[in-house]
Parts: structure tokens; C-alpha cells; sequence
């Protein structure tokens, strides 16, 4: 499941990017990402740089990515521009989806302009290998501070072919002065049962604020389903890549879904949800993305007085159930297939990964540093917010964004999320699910 490319932005009108500061060697080690750094089996430790040969041969680099991360690129292209005078980097970022970035890749090359860099939602890596002839890469040529568990997300069978470079998970938001109003303890939200508990007391005790809202648009449906399920070890896809809706799990997770749905309408994107919850303050509690959690809280501190302590916690897990969070987000893949172009397409890759761009990303949206060095430079950041440090522990327990085989698998996700929004309207969640895995085999095959 992708996270929304621009749920960030919009985000109670969320701040741009800063800049990365230094690490604080006195800073409780608590406060540090549990990261570990990669194998020493590396080329260089600052990453692959393209041969002399190909350096001076290329002249033109072409790379795609969606408008949130325009600058980002841009950062790219002022690094391969100054390393290698007389290159010329064109970015395109008109896309505002992953599934928008495929459509304008193949336009390209369609019209005879290839690329060789772009940005892949962990969800459509097949079509990527399928479709747009994405390159092989190998760990070794990353920089030695990436934090190599990060790269089984960007895998298509054992083989790497997108290196992550935001990774969110799925949280739960919540407003700490309702709950205390209410009597709610936050550390009982950690399983469905503690959310429904808290939801009834906030019902009770606050007249007009909707306790929950959980979003189904952008694909958050299948998401939350998803996770929720795999807490007991039962994700929606199984372990041969088929549809897995039917399980025990998945349906007490979507009945979990359809009881969140009796405290009032849902929202159907999770920008509308973050504008109820963070504007409005018509509910308590929604879910989000962890990329939301810093610009709302940037936000929040902006608005002084009218103010409230934001709260978040991981997507509750089912009864008995431990969290392994479904990864969203993105990475990047190479798609230049001459070897020059390749050699320098991977070249800017690794400048987008270097520790300053990954920091300055993470503190302008707070997705999970994928860069060891990077994490120990986001520590002040950490310390501000104290929020996100227990998000930082969970890298080890994420499970792989299920992508579908199939020349209509890419739409298995909108029909997930579809039917999680059915079950949460009224509908029964057994006979929804059972006929979402007859529709699901039926597209993958």
C-alpha cells in the first residue's frame, strides 16, 4: 500500500522541508533510531560513482517523479551537475501518483525519450519489472550508512530492484485532551479492543466529537485491513502471492473496520480526515500516515493558543496480535539499460540517498530514515518529538506492500479498499470479503 504522495503537504497546510542538523553525542541513546548499518561489502563507502568513461560520455540524464519530491530531485541534479560539468539532468513532475509516474514514463518512451531514473510505490514494483524493463541493483553499490533491512521492500522475488527511499507506516492520531476528558489511558489503544473501549468512553463523554475515523481512499483501506490482519500473522496476500481475504484474521479485522463504522461517517480520503481532526476537531482519533505526524505537529505549534496535544500511536493490532506493519511509500529504480546511462543513473540514485537529503526529507515529512548516518542526525528532531522515537523500533517487524500478479492485478487494491468502505457503511463483513477474494482470484489469474 502507497501512502498518498501529497497527504504531507496538505496536512493542516504542513510546512516545507529543512534542513538536517547534527546528532548530540550526549543524547540518551533511546532517542536513536534502532538502525544498523549495512554489510562492509560495499564498493566505495560513499556509494557507486560511474567510470570515468561513462561520466564523460553521457550528457543528458532523465528522471520522473511525482511533484512532492520535485525537490528532492532537484537537489540530485545540482549534485550531477556540479560533479560532472557539461551533464544536464531533466526532471518531469507533473505526476501526482505512483500510478500517474508509470503512465508518464511509458508516454515518454513512447515519444522516444527514455528514462533512466524514477520514483516506484512499493505496490507497483512488477509493473516496473513487467512493463518498464526496470535494472537489477545490487546492495553492494549502495553508500555503507544505508540501512540495508530496508531493501527486502524493494524486492521482486530475491532479487532488488527498488532501493526504498520513504517508507511510512500505517499510525493512529489522536487528540491527548479529548482522550484525558474522556478518561482514556493512550497506552490502551495498542489492540482493537482498547480503541473500541476508548471510543465508547469518548462517545459517552463528549457529545458532538466523533470518537474514530479511519479514511478508505488512496488505497488507506486495504491498508489498515491489511495490517490490522497481519497482526496474527494473516496478511491479505499470501505467501505465494495470492489472495488471502478469508482468513480468521482478516475477518476480525474487518469487523473491527465495520464497529469503527457505527460511531458515525467515515471519511473517504485521509486528507479529509486529517482536516476533521486537525481543523474542525470533530474527532478524537483518525488514522494517518506517519509521513503526517511532523507537519502536523510543526503545524499545530504554529496555532499557539488553539492548539492541541497530538498524539500517535501504531494502527491497533488484534487481541494477542503483535505489530508488523504494512510498509508504504516508495523507492527509486533504474531503468537505463545502456550501461553508461545506467552507471550514471546510479550515481544520482546514490546522491538522493546521501545522509543530508534523507535527514532534510525525514524533518519535513517523517517517514523512517533509511540511512544510519542520517537517523543519528535527525536525534534533535527526536527530541522535539518524541512522538515518533517508538516508530523507529518497528523497521525490524515491517512486512513487503503486497503487489498482484495479473494483467489486472494493479486493481486489487482499489477493490480492497472499496470493500473495506462497504463494511464500514453497513455492510456484512463476512459475505463482503468472501466475494472481494472471488473478485481478487478472478484478477490475478
Amino acid at each position: 500500500m502507497a501512502a498518498p504522495l501529497a497527504l504531507a503537504a496538505v496536512m493542516f497546510m504542513a510546512a516545507a522541508c529543512g534542513a538536517g542538523g547534527s546528532g548530540d553525542p550526549s543524547v540518551s541513546p533511546s532517542l536513536r533510531p534502532t538502525a544498523r548499518p549495512a554489510t562492509a561489502a560495499v564498493d566505495d563507502i560513499n556509494g557507486a560513482l560511474a567510470s570515468a568513461q561513462c561520466a564523460a560520455k553521457v550528457k543528458t540524464l532523465r528522471m520522473t517523479v511525482s511533484g512532492p519530491l520535485n525537490d528532492t530531485a532537484k537537489s540530485g541534479k545540482a549534485y550531477m551537475e556540479k560533479a560532472h560539468p557539461g551533464l544536464t539532468v531533466e526532471i518531469t513532475s507533473t505526476a501526482t501518483t505512483y500510478t500517474q509516474i508509470v503512465q508518464q514514463i511509458s508516454a515518454d518512451a513512447a515519444a522516444g525519450r527514455n528514462t533512466d531514473l524514477a520514483v516506484a510505490g512499493f505496490d507497483l514494483l512488477p509493473t516496473f519489472v513487467q512493463q518498464l524493463d526496470a535494472q537489477e541493483l545490487a546492495p553492494r553499490l549502495l553508500r555503507a550508512s544505508y540501512d540495508q533491512r530496508f531493501t527486502v521492500l524493494g524486492k521482486v522475488g530475491k532479487q532488488l530492484y527498488t532501493v526504498p527511499q520513504q517508507v511510512s507506516v500505517p499510525v493512529l492520531l489522536y487528540n491527548s485532551d479529548m482522550l484525558a476528558k474522556a478518561g482514556v489511558d493512550p497506552k490502551s489503544l495498542t489492540d482493537t479492543v482498547g480503541v473500541i473501549a476508548a471510543a465508547d468512553r469518548i462517545k459517552a463523554a463528549l457529545p458532538g466529537v466523533q470518537p474514530i475515523d479511519l479514511p478508505t481512499g488512496d488505497q488507506f483501506g486495504q491498508w489498515f485491513l491489511n495490517t490490522i490482519a497481519g497482526s496474527k500473522g494473516a496478511n491479505i496476500q499470501n505467501a505465494e502471492g495470492r489472495p488471502n481475504f478469508t482468513t480468521d484474521a482478516a475477518r476480525a479485522a474487518a469487523g473491527f473496520l465495520a464497529k469503527v463504522g457505527t460511531y458515525g461517517p467515515q471519511s473517504k480520503t485521509p486528507t479529509d480526515a486529517l482536516v476533521r481532526f486537525g481543523f474542525g476537531r470533530q474527532t478524537a482519533m483518525t488514522g494517518a500516515s506517519i509521513n503526517s505526524v511532523v507537519p502536523g505537529l510543526r503545524a499545530l505549534e504554529q496555532q499557539g493558543k488553539g492548539s492541541f496535544p497530538l498524539g500517535a500511536v501504531p494502527i491497533p493490532v488484534l487481541p494477542g496480535g503483535t505489530q508488523h506493519p504494512v510498509a508504504g511509500g516508495n523507492g527509486l529504480v533504474v531503468l537505463a539499460t545502456d550501461r553508461c546511462q545506467n552507471e550514471m543513473a546510479t550515481e544520482l540514485m546514490v546522491s538522493l540517498l546521501a545522509p543530508d537529503v534523507v535527514a532534510a526529507g525525514v524533518e519535513a515529512v517523517s517517514y523512517l530514515p533509511v540511512d544510519v548516518e542520517a537517523a543519528n542526525r535527525l536525534v534533535p528532531l527526536y527530541q522535539r518529538f518524541p512522538q515518533l522515537v517508538p516508530f523507529n523500533a518497528m523497521v525490524d517487524s515491517l512486512v513487503r506492500a503486497p503487489y498482484w500478479a495479473g494483467a489486472r492485478g494493479g486493481e486489487v487494491p482499489t477493490l480492497a479498499s472499496d470493500a473495506v468502505q462497504k463494511i464500514i457503511m453497513g455492510a456484512d463483513p463476512v459475505a463482503t470479503l468472501t466475494e472481494l477474494q472471488s473478485q481478487a482470484e478472478n484478477l490475478t489469474q
